[in-house]
């Protein structure tokens, strides 16, 4: 079941805070990646490659760990346990456009390669554990 996520991490989650999403591999083992983050309401909202390992993984196993702090004090973290409710391409270029222009100042993703497939990741909390300096 759904959890809400806390107004602290929302604002984590708002600012230019780098998350780290591990999925589970093919093998079993964790794959983990820093990533570009955004919310909606209390999903959280990623963006990747459909070539990327993490997009197998996902499309596998929609099981996600995903750990942040805010930029202003590492020592803050949450490591949030989720489930991917939807994977989506109708937007990807949207939302990666969207994120480049929160992290970079960007109109536009600067990395794109010819034939890139954008893929929008929504993930639900399942549970929100919090540490504080």
């Amino acid at each position: 079941m759904a959890v809400p996520l806390p107004e602290k991490l929302q604002h984590i989650l708002d600012d230019r805070s780098f998350a780290h999403l591990a999925t589970v591999g093919a093998d079993g083992y964790p794959e983990n990646t820093a990533m570009w983050v955004e919310r909606d309401g209390d999903l959280i909202v990623l963006n990747t490659a459909a070539d990327r390992v993490k997009w197998c993984n996902l499309r596998r196993d929609p099981r996600v760990g995903i750990s942040i702090s805010p930029p202003a004090d590492e020592y803050v973290n949450y490591s949030i346990k989720g489930r991917v409710i939807e994977l989506r391409t109708s937007d990807g270029d949207q939302v990666i456009d969207r994120l480049a222009g929160k992290y970079l100042g960007k109109d536009r993703f600067p990395w794109r390669r010819p034939g890139d497939v954008r893929v929008t990741i929504v993930v639900e909390a399942l549970a929100v554990a919090s540490r504080s300096s």
